[in-house]
């Protein structure tokens, strides 16, 4: 198991806080790729690539290193969000996608769950952690 620094934990929380984004910026990436840019040429004969729609969709996305490190990220943190227990995941709520109140502090969502700030930070470099190993994070 590795440790993770500090600026690995702010990155891995900027993924966590962000995640509304990062599945912007997937899907955009998927119509920009997707979207012919280059003018038709009827006149012209078909190229060598294949035939099936679906599978020059999957070859553009899969090709591109943009998409797969977005569609990393987004799958990753869906995961975690899938695998953490309810109490991980209003934790998760308080401290990253909380509007209402603003910014909490670690502390502020310790006194909001009853907890020691110890506690929650166990907690929370727990599952930095799984998600570290679900996105394959060095």
């Amino acid at each position: 198991m590795q440790t993770l620094e500090r600026h690995d934990i702010a990155k891995l929380e900027g993924y966590i806080k962000n995640i509304k984004q990062y599945r912007k910026d997937l899907k955009y990436r998927g119509w920009e790729l997707l979207e012919s840019h280059e003018p038709e040429n009827f006149g012209a004969s078909k190229s060598g690539g294949p035939g099936n729609p679906i599978e020059r969709e999957t070859i553009k996305k899969f090709g591109d290193k943009k998409y797969m490190l977005l569609d990393n990220i987004v799958s990753s943190v869906d995961k975690l969000v899938n695998t953490v227990d309810d109490e991980a995941l209003e934790i998760m709520q308080l401290k990253y996608w909380n509007k209402e109140a603003g910014d909490y502090t670690w502390q502020d969502v310790a006194n909001e769950m009853y907890m020691t700030t110890s506690s929650i930070n166990r907690r929370r470099d727990k599952w930095l952690q799984l998600l570290a190993e679900y996105m394959d994070y060095v």
